[in-house]
């Protein structure tokens, strides 16, 4: 239950730095928007490599099939 009380403790703070964010000024602002541009980014890295690799339908390492001569 360890870690599950840090994440609702993260969860928390977050949620309080979003409900203080209209008074904040624009250093905090900014680098709001810094953060949530990198986990974005994250996110969409994450996304298109499991399009990539899941339904391309094409193994990475296939064998290469040799015809005899």
């Amino acid at each position: 239950m360890e870690v599950k009380e840090e994440v609702l403790d993260i969860l928390h703070r977050v949620w309080a730095k979003l409900q203080g964010l209209p008074e904040a000024n624009s250093l905090e602002i900014g680098a709001f928007f810094i953060l949530l541009l990198f986990v974005a980014t994250f996110l969409m890295l994450i996304v298109l490599s499991c399009i990539h690799c899941c339904c391309c339908g094409k193994p990475k390492y296939q064998a290469a099939r040799i015809q005899p001569v």
